[in-house]
């Protein structure tokens, strides 16, 4: 039974691994056009002498945002890699040798 709880394990932290790389990719085509049609609508409500202010203030809150996602996804992908890791030399142990916890 411990085997097969550390497969699941296995499996979860690999999930996490892979969590941390898909959060490193970049957005997709349609969700960059989709972001702009959004900037340009709500530039349109935005009065003509405060746009540059506007625009530079969501940039970098935009800018903010986009680093934590990242270093956020540095982080899963760390801590799932780790663990994967871990696991998959509990389980090669395991199964290499004689075990008494296997009785």
């Amino acid at each position: 039974m411990r085997t097969a709880y550390s497969y699941a394990r296995l499996t979860l932290t690999s999930c996490f691994f892979l969590a941390g790389i898909a959060l490193q990719t970049v957005p997709s085509a349609a969700a960059v056009n989709r972001e702009a049609r959004d900037r340009e609508r709500l530039l349109q409500a935005v009065p003509a002498e405060d746009r540059a202010e506007w625009i530079r203030i969501r940039d970098r809150d935009d800018a903010q945002a986009e680093a934590s996602v990242r270093l956020f996804g540095v982080l899963i992908g760390g801590v799932g890699l780790g663990a994967a890791l871990f696991e998959a030399a509990y389980v090669s142990a395991r199964f290499s040798r004689h075990c008494p916890l296997d009785r």
